[in-house]
This record gives C-alpha cells, sequence and structure tokens, in this order.
C-alpha cells in the first residue's frame, strides 16, 4: 500500500512540475472540445468529412449491414439462428450494434456541422455549403434507419456536453422524419446532380433518400415527387447490363449512372475489403456458405411470358432455372447452373458427392462437391439455393472490393411507380418507369390494370429486382404483410431431384395473391426444409438495446419488450 502511495505521490509532483512548462505544453482548456481547434481550413474539413462517411459503412463480420437485412425476411436466411426466427431479446447484437452504428455517424456529423463554422471564413463558399451538405445528408440517412427500425428515438442534432449524455429522451417519430426532410432540403440546396467524387452525396441521392423516406412514412404524394425530380434531373439511367452492377468488374464503368450511392472498398487501402462474397459463395468454391436465398424468392421471379409461375404456360416444374426472368440467375443459384464464384467455375450441384469443374486451359474435371457433404454448405445447413447477386464476382473471396450499393436509380423508379399506384395516379408514366426496369430483364412490358393488379405487379416487381439489397425488411411492414410472410417454415428445393414438387400456390388467400406470396402445403414433404419461424406484433420494432436503458434510465422500450 505505501508503496501505490509513493507511486501516486511522484506522479502527481511530476505533473505539477510539467504544468510549469508552458513553453513546452499548451493544455486546452477541459471545458472545450477538441474538435474546436480542428476546422480551420478546407483541408482539415475534408480529413472531418471523410471520417463522417467512413460510418456510414455500416458492416457486421466485414459485410454490409444492409446486404444482411433481407436474411431476416421471407426470402432469404442465415446459416446460424438470427432475428428472422423471430426468437431474440433486448440484449440483442444486431439491435445494439444498429443503435450505436447510427448514433455514432450522427455523432460526427454534429461535430463536423458545428465545428466547420471556425473556418468558415477560410473555405469557399461553394465548398462550405457543399461539405456543410454532405454531412448533413449523411446525418438523414442515419436518422432514416433508426426511425424506421426502433421508432421514436433520440433527436440529437448537435455535439452534446457530457451533461447531457445521460438525459437524452426518446422524440416522436414524425418530429423526426421533420427533422430529416429539413436536412435534406438544407443538402439539396448545396449540391450538385453529380457527386464531387465517387461515393460521395448528391442532390440526386439526397433527393433520393427524401423519396425513400417519405415513401415508407406512406407519404406517397411526397414520395412521388421527390423521385420525380430525380428522374427529370439527374441525368440518371439503368445500367444495360444488371449483372453488371453487382460485380467489381461491372461497376467500374456503370454505364448509365444508375449507382448514385455506394460502399466503396477502394484498391489504395490494403484493409478496404468485403467478405459479402466470401459469405454466401459455394463451398465447392471456398466460400462460406453463411446466407441463403429461400425458395419464396425464387417462385417470385417470373416466366419469360410475363406471367408468375402459377399462370404460365412456359413455366416447367422439371426445369424451374429455364423460360425465367433472366435477373432470376444473376440473383439466386439454382441446382445445375454453371457459377462462377471466389476464382473458380463449376456446375453447382447439391445432389452428389462430385461435380464438374472448369480448369485453366478450359477442359471441365469432375472433383469432390463441398456443396453436397460438407455441414455447413447449402445442402446441409441451407435449403439447396446459394445467392449469385454480389458472389459472382471475378475475386479472390478473402480480398473482394465489390463495392455495395446503397442506392441506385432502379428504386428511384420503382419508389415513383409505386407510390403513384398507392394514390392511384396510375398512367403512362407509371408504366414507362416499371417497364424500363422489365426491359433490360427481358421481360414483356407491363400493361395498364386497376389499382389492385398494378399493387400486385409493383410489389413483386420491386421484391425481385431489390433482393438482398436491404429493402424487404421494411417493405413487409409498409404493406402490413410481416404477420403473414413471417411465421413459416422456411422451404427449399425438391429434396430429390427425380421427385418433383408441385407448383406453389399463391391464390390461399387474397392478401397472399396480392403480395405475390407462395405457399408449399402440396410440396412441403418433398422439399428441403428448415426451421419454423414465428411472429410477433412487438417484431415490428426493433427493441431499444436494453444497455441504453441502463446508462439512460430515461429512454423507454418498443411496445412489449
Amino acid at each position: 500500500m505505501k508503496k501505490k502511495i509513493f507511486y501516486i505521490t511522484g506522479l502527481c509532483l511530476c505533473l505539477h512540475a510539467f504544468s510549469g512548462c508552458t513553453d513546452y505544453l499548451q493544455e486546452a482548456p477541459l471545458d472545450a472540445p477538441a474538435t474546436g481547434q480542428f476546422f480551420n481550413n478546407q483541408t482539415e474539413m475534408n480529413a472531418a468529412l471523410n471520417a463522417v462517411y467512413k460510418l456510414v459503412y455500416w458492416n457486421t463480420g466485414n459485410i454490409p449491414y444492409q446486404y444482411v437485412f433481407d436474411g431476416w425476411t421471407d426470402i432469404a436466411l442465415q446459416r446460424a439462428p438470427d432475428l428472422g426466427e423471430g426468437n431474440f431479446d433486448v440484449f440483442n447484437t444486431h439491435s445494439k450494434s444498429l443503435w450505436t452504428m447510427a448514433y455514432l455517424t450522427i455523432q460526427r456529423a454534429n461535430t463536423m456541422i458545428e465545428g466547420m463554422e471556425t473556418g468558415k471564413a477560410n473555405v469557399p463558399a461553394a465548398v462550405y455549403n457543399r461539405m456543410q451538405a454532405e454531412a448533413k445528408g449523411i446525418r438523414a440517412f442515419a436518422y432514416f434507419y433508426l426511425v424506421n427500425m426502433f421508432g421514436d428515438v433520440p433527436l440529437i442534432t448537435k455535439p452534446l456536453l457530457p451533461s447531457e449524455f445521460y438525459n437524452q429522451l426518446r422524440t416522436p417519430k414524425a418530429d423526426v422524419i421533420k427533422f430529416i426532410y429539413s436536412d435534406l432540403d438544407a443538402a439539396t440546396a448545396g449540391l450538385d446532380w453529380a457527386p464531387a467524387d465517387r461515393g460521395r452525396m448528391s442532390k440526386a441521392v439526397v433527393l433520393g433518400l427524401k423519396a425513400r423516406t417519405a415513401f415508407y412514412n406512406k407519404d406517397y404524394k411526397l414520395a412521388a415527387d421527390a423521385a420525380k425530380s430525380v428522374m427529370d434531373g439527374a441525368g440518371l439511367g439503368l445500367n444495360p447490363k444488371f449483372q453488371d452492377l453487382f460485380t467489381k468488374l461491372g461497376q467500374t464503368p456503370n454505364a448509365g449512372k444508375e449507382i448514385m450511392f455506394e460502399v466503396l472498398y477502394t484498391d489504395a487501402d490494403v484493409n478496404a475489403f468485403t467478405y459479402l462474397p466470401l459469405s454466401g459463395s459455394s463451398r465447392a468454391a471456398g466460400g462460406q456458405s453463411a446466407r441463403f436465398p429461400q425458395q419464396r424468392l425464387v417462385d417470385m421471379f417470373e416466366a419469360k411470358d410475363g406471367k408468375r409461375i402459377d399462370e404460365s404456360a412456359v413455366y416447367d416444374p422439371k426445369n424451374p432455372r429455364l423460360n425465367r426472368d433472366s435477373r432470376l440467375k444473376y440473383t439466386v443459384a439454382i441446382p445445375g447452373d454453371t457459377i462462377s464464384m471466389n476464382l473458380v467455375t463449376l456446375v453447382y450441384d447439391i445432389y452428389k458427392n462430385t461435380t464438374s469443374f472448369k480448369n485453366a486451359d478450359g477442359t471441365w474435371s469432375t472433383k469432390a462437391n463441398a456443396d453436397y457433404d460438407n455441414a455447413f454448405g447449402p445442402s446441409k445447413s441451407g435449403v439447396g439455393l446459394l445467392h449469385a447477386k454480389y458472389t459472382m464476382t471475378a475475386e479472390n473471396n478473402f480480398s473482394a472490393r465489390v463495392n455495395f450499393i446503397l442506392m441506385r436509380y432502379a428504386e428511384i423508379l420503382l419508389t415513383f411507380a409505386e407510390s403513384k399506384i398507392e394514390l392511384n395516379e396510375i398512367d403512362a408514366s407509371v408504366l414507362n418507369a416499371i417497364n424500363l426496369i422489365r426491359k433490360r430483364a427481358g421481360q414483356p412490358d407491363a400493361v395498364m390494370g386497376d389499382q389492385t393488379k398494378m399493387r400486385q405487379l409493383i410489389r413483386r416487381e420491386r421484391t425481385v429486382e431489390l433482393a438482398m439489397e436491404g429493402f424487404r425488411w421494411f417493405d413487409i411492414r409498409r404493406w402490413d404483410i410481416a404477420s403473414i410472410v413471417m411465421p413459416q417454415k422456411v422451404m427449399g428445393i425438391a429434396k430429390d431431384p427425380a421427385i418433383i414438387p408441385a407448383r406453389p400456390n399463391f391464390k390461399l388467400t387474397v392478401v397472399n395473391d396480392l403480395n405475390n406470396i407462395p405457399t408449399y402445403a402440396e410440396s412441403e414433404s418433398v422439399r428441403m426444409v428448415r426451421e419454423m419461424r414465428f411472429w410477433y406484433p412487438k417484431l415490428n420494432l426493433l427493441p431499444v438495446p436494453q444497455s441504453e436503458r441502463d446508462t439512460n434510465p430515461g429512454i423507454t422500450q418498443n411496445p412489449d419488450w
């Protein structure tokens, strides 16, 4: 004990002695933020803005969170139990991570927006306004996810003092949405249509985010208007090839400027890579196959004649990958497909212990098939399907740099079309927006129908176009169908390729038909089946992390949690 006292006394004397060395040490006031000394010029402001952008990349296991969201829905699954099963509590890691990452993003944006006032006179007005607008756009981006996943949340608009850390209360969702709109409107005024650099906010992105926010708040007039502003003013278009959007090589030219906002993985940074392709790739190709599609997603893709598979004359249950919407093969890998993943080309098969692999000289060899016998592969841990979107990129899975798309022009077109349909303002502009997307997929043009038929069409189109891009979790809540689609057995392909499952039934109820929800009662016994999932009303929102409530008891919990 005496020894410890001597150490502490000595340390205090040393600190006292050094405190007199004013020529060598100038302490900043303890009641002032260190960042207040930083924002003096454009270089420093840009460095701070880069740090804000870095926190937009919300990751779990080096995979963008938005990619994971669909695994919590009825169209995909995770190999290990996760949120999709409906069996989690207020201590859930994902809930905590999303809350924390969003508020870290907001904290940095707040610090940037307030701190940059220090050097305002030293920076050209246009540059200053652009950087401030980008920070506000990012702050709105974070709040969009918070209110749509948690409902009411603390609205923090400036850097907090230490005394304010533990007394923040939840603000009504409607008020947070108003704040999001105000940030986005301010950002719109300070940005050009094209981003200053790839991966940055632009006028098109913030208007797209305004459309998205209004869309999920069911303000369809505002959503349609914001989307139309992008369509009319941004000069964007669809990439000629759907599949090129999800490979590193295909993303580079971005012909048509479809990619609007993305998580960037640059070759210039050795530490910038993603495990997204690794997580969904074939075991036989050296992937981890930790995430899989469900059969429900496959069955939502139309047949080549433009009809749903329960109504099509060209759909063949014996060859379910043939005569289909071309997007299917670039979204889901079905046994029999030739796939290229992790720099390996092979015939995907789950029914036998060998399969064909392509050699470097173009010949083919038969080798052992880990997709069949690996305990964590798609046969034993999945339902026989693999993700093709983002996994068919010609890269090493352990150092992949395919960018993840956070917003693209196809979403803008779909948002505009669905908003107009919900307003029952169905006209040629609606059909044109939908058919631009369908033509790229090689599907027949949609034709005018009543509101019910158009809802059915747009909901199917939105699901297949945007699968695995982070929208389904929100869509099934906005359409009020989560309570119908989530409590289910996770279904897959035929257990035995010689026993062909019956076509699914989309017409079990009017709601099933409207929302293109297949059911499998007639074929369940011959299909691969995973866990039974459950649904409770509380699952419409994530729980506020218990750790936040332990720290700040004034933060209330969501209903039933």
